[in-house]
Parts: C-alpha cells; sequence; structure tokens
C-alpha cells in the first residue's frame, strides 16, 4: 500500500487545528534534531509533550515512556525514531 504525503496546505491545516503535541523519541539532548524542532514548535506555542521513556522531564515538560501513558487529549504525534521503529508506535 503506498501513502502520499500530504500537501503543504493540508500540514498547514492540520498544525492550525493543532494545540497539543505528543513527540515519540523527544531527546534531551540540546543538539538532537528531535529537542531542536520540538522546542521551537513549543516556542510557536504548542504543547509539546515528551515520549521517552529514559527522561523524567524535556523541554520543562514531564516525560512519558510511551504514548499509551500520556493522560491527555492528543492532538497530534510527531515521531523521531528510525523506521524500523515507527510501525509499532503507528499501530
Amino acid at each position: 500500500m503506498a501513502f502520499e504525503n500530504p500537501s503543504r496546505e493540508e500540514i498547514k491545516e492540520i498544525l492550525e487545528q493543532t494545540n497539543t503535541i505528543a513527540v515519540v523519541g523527544l531527546s534531551d539532548n540540546p543538539e538532537r534534531t528531535s529537542y531542536l524542532v520540538s522546542q521551537a514548535m513549543q516556542a510557536k506555542g504548542y504543547r509539546i509533550i515528551p515520549v521517552n521513556p529514559n527522561a523524567d522531564t524535556i523541554l520543562g515538560e514531564k516525560s512519558y515512556p510511551s504514548l499509551r501513558d500520556i493522560p491527555e487529549k492528543v492532538d497530534l504525534v510527531n515521531v523521531f525514531r528510525r523506521s524500523e521503529h515507527t510501525p509499532p508506535i503507528a499501530a
């Protein structure tokens, strides 16, 4: 099954309807891409919820070991994991 990436307009619409973003694989290392991207999104007003079982807090937010452990509604999930690790996350 082939999937196409959403258009820029579709991405814009999704982001306009998004408040809370769970970030799977968010690193607590300020030099990692996941940290830099999440920090920039946080600065734009998005609520970032880190999903990293090896950290207590990242970017001032409590980190959770998995998506299932987040006790509130999440609008969008951003995944920073190698592709071989993404199927279970998507499921």
